[in-house]
This record gives structure tokens, C-alpha cells and sequence, in this order.
């Protein structure tokens, strides 16, 4: 069911007990809309837990929401806890939480390959964040954004957007960014945190960035992070990418990233070509411009698979 930001407070209103979560391999817009919400649902007496099928990395702990976080199998199910799923397009993106979800279940979303699965769904595509969406609902709402509240959803939206440089980036988008300065959120202390590193992380950089090939005449860049790659660079790659994406007349940049013998993760990244259809025909998806699926074959194999699809939609 399609809500009105009015439908959505009522459900809220109407339960005590509340499990938040988040695709896995959770990112900036997953983690701090879910320490946003988490935190104005607390200050109204809910009973919350925020549950996400994967580990943190630890930049986010910054934010007070991320701290609790627990994994699935700390949790049993209960019929009579609403459950909101955010920034996820399907119950398979939540991995292992999936299991724990027998009650209602609220989807607050901003992906264009949404499979629109929830008993309560608010879906807005033309958002750049689910930070973005929540920033107006707690607007239209009247509800007290603390200032851990905004730098939270601050953090959500910046990160979704690649702090207002991607082409998801709207006057809307820059309108919530602002209204969340107003409320507390501090835009340098958020980017100096995120961008904080150690030297074993540069090294790994350096490492990382001799992987890079080039297809499709240099229109197509891809990162393989095999297992020995991970020995070094650890589980959380998600920010490599852009490095790929960056050069010089490259489209569409990837990675493919080995999580069993039988299965490769794929992220994707453009500069106009729409990967949200390339990760839709290996049954993902995502945005026009950032998009993933998961493939069912050994990272080579999959790799081969995936720059042939590539190339049939430059």
C-alpha cells in the first residue's frame, strides 16, 4: 500500500514495538537514516531494535544509532513488532533479517528497482537518500530533529549523493541538507570523520588501485577483489570504486568482489549510461547511476558475464 506521510505517523503511532533494518553491506544513507529514526522513535517511548545482517564499519559508530546495532541471531521473531525496512528494494536485501520478519512490514525506499513488497510502502524515487525522504517526513511531521538526529541523516543524504557532486542531487536534496545545518548537523566535523584514515588503509589503497582494468576500449573500468585483495583491503570495499569511475573517459566502472567459490558481489557506477538496467538482468538493481547484484558464478566467470552485458549497453 502507497502511504501518505500522514498513513505512515498513524502506523508509527500505533506500535510499541518496533525492529528498524537495512540492506546488507550498509552504507552511509542506510546507517544514518536508520540512527535517525531509531533515535525519534525512541524519544517517544517505543521500544526499538535496529538489526542489520552484516558488520559495521567502524567510521559510523560516530553516530549514536550504529552502536546498538545488533546481529540477526540476537533477535526471535515476534508477530506483533512492526517492522520498517529502509533503503532496501526487497526482502532479499536484507539478508538473514528476512527470517525474523512474521508481523507488518513498512518499506521507506528511494531506489527506481523497488519491488514494492511491504504492507505500507513510501517510495520516492526522486530523492537522492532515504536520509533525504526522512529529513521531510520528520518535517511534515513537526517532529524535534535533535542534532545527532541531523548529523545523522546530514551524513545519509551527503554520502547517497557524493556530497552534492552526483547528478542525484536536486534543489530538494540541497533544500533538506540545509534545513538539517539549521537543526544541529555539522557538515566539516561529518566529512573529516568519514574521510579519516590510517596508514594500513593507504596501503592498501595503493594495493587496490594496481587492480583496476580497463574494457571496452577504456569506456569501462573494474576492481577484482579476490580473496587474496581482501586479505589486505578487509571486508568493506565499498568505497574503491570511485577511484575506478574517476578516469578519464570511463562510463562505467564496477567491482566484483568474491564472497564464496559460486558467488561474486557486483557494485556499479556511471556517468550516463543506466546500470540500474544492467544489475536488473542478474535480478538486481538499484539507481540509474549506482546499482548491484549478486551472481551466482566464480569471481572470473562472473566478471567475463558481467563486461559482456556492459558492453551491450554502451
Amino acid at each position: 500500500m502507497n502511504c501518505t506521510p500522514k498513513d505512515l505517523l498513524q502506523v508509527f503511532t500505533s506500535y510499541t514495538d518496533i525492529l528498524l533494518t537495512a540492506h546488507v553491506s550498509p552504507d552511509g544513507d542506510a546507517l544514518g537514516s536508520l540512527s535517525a529514526l531509531a533515535g525519534w522513535l525512541r524519544s517517544l517511548g517505543k521500544k526499538v531494535i535496529v538489526v542489520i545482517d552484516d558488520r559495521i564499519e567502524e567510521k559510523f559508530f560516530a553516530y549514536d544509532g550504529c552502536r546498538g546495532i545488533v546481529r540477526p541471531e540476537a533477535v526471535k521473531a515476534d508477530d506483533n513488532r512492526l517492522s520498517v525496512i529502509l533503503d532496501a528494494t526487497d526482502m532479499q536485501r536484507i539478508g538473514k533479517v528476512a527470517a525474523l520478519i512474521t508481523g507488518k512490514v513498512m518499506n521507506i525506499d528511494h531506489h527506481v528497482s523497488n519491488g514494492h513488497f511491504a504492507d505500507w510502502e513510501y517510495i520516492r524515487t526522486d530523492c537522492a537518500a532515504t536520509g533525504e525522504i526522512l529529513t521531510e517526513l520528520f518535517r511534515i511531521w513537526e517532529a524535534a530533529i535533535t542534532p545527532a538526529m541531523a548529523n545523522a541523516l546530514y551524513m545519509a543524504i551527503a554520502t547517497d549523493c557524493g556530497f552534492f557532486c552526483f547528478a542525484n542531487t536536486t534543489g530538494h536534496t540541497l533544500q533538506m541538507a540545509s534545513y538539517l545545518v539549521d537543526a544541529g548537523a555539522e557538515p566539516n566535523r561529518i566529512s573529516e570523520g568519514l574521510e579519516e584514515t590510517t596508514m594500513n588503509k593507504l596501503k592498501a589503497l595503493a594495493q587496490v588501485l594496481q587492480e583496476i582494468e580497463l574494457f571496452a576500449g577504456g569506456r569501462v573500468a573494474g576492481i577484482s577483489f579476490t580473496q587474496e585483495v581482501q586479505q589486505y583491503t578487509g571486508e568493506h570495499t565499498g568505497g574503491y570504486i570511485d577511484y575506478a569511475r574517476r578516469l578519464k573517459g570511463v562510463d562505467v566502472a564496477f567491482t566484483v568482489k568474491w564472497q564464496g567459490p559460486e558467488t561474486t558481489r557486483v557494485s556499479l557506477r556511471s556517468k550516463e549510461v543506466d546500470v540500474n538496467v544492467i544489475a536488473g538482468a542478474f535480478g538486481g538493481g538499484g539507481h540509474v547511476r549506482a546499482a548491484g547484484c549478486t551472481l551466482a558464478l566464480p569471481l572470473e566467470e562472473a566478471k567475463q558475464v558481467l563486461v559482456k552485458e556492459i558492453e551491450k549497453n554502451l
